[in-house]
């Protein structure tokens, strides 16, 4: 047992299997308007929404000036999306470097293995520090997560 609620083990779930999510960074251009990209992700070893990022690319330019965000992450389904479990995680984002970037390009790395190239092109490691998660189980199914229950110390 986990002494976590449901909500944030389903929650954690979602990070830990993610290949992939909706990173959201407040725009630069045009200005304040929310950005959405899609982009690859894995986790950190807390548990954190981990991704890969050009630092020549808007969302990377965007967290620079503010590093507040969320990255909505949802399983897989062929049938009704709305019917698919997802969460969107709430945070502030950080540029990993040192022995935190090498733990996390290793597990990075696990999830998306083709990725090797793009180190060696400057990409760089940002992980999401939740603050809270939207957590959707389903239709009719929702509830805010706390970060703290998110996350490992």
């Amino acid at each position: 047992m986990s002494g976590r609620s449901e909500r944030a083990d389903a929650v954690r779930a979602l990070v830990q299997e993610a290949k992939h999510g909706l990173l959201a960074t407040h725009g630069l251009e045009p200005a304040g308007i929310p950005y959405g990209s899609l982009v690859p992700c894995a986790s950190t070893g807390r548990g954190e929404p981990l991704v890969l990022i050009s630092p020549l690319a808007q969302h990377t330019k965007n967290l620079v000036v503010d590093a507040r965000a969320s990255i909505l992450l949802a399983r897989p389904t062929d049938g009704d999306p709305q019917q698919s479990p997802r969460a969107t995680l709430l945070g502030t984002a950080r540029l990993l470097e040192g022995e935190a970037e090498a733990a996390a390009r290793a597990r990075y790395l696990a999830v998306h293995p083709e990725a090797g190239m793009y180190f060696d092109l400057n990409f760089q490691l940002w992980a999401l520090a939740p603050v809270e998660a939207r957590y959707v189980g389903g239709f009719g199914a929702a509830a805010w997560v706390s970060g703290s229950e998110l996350v490992d110390p």
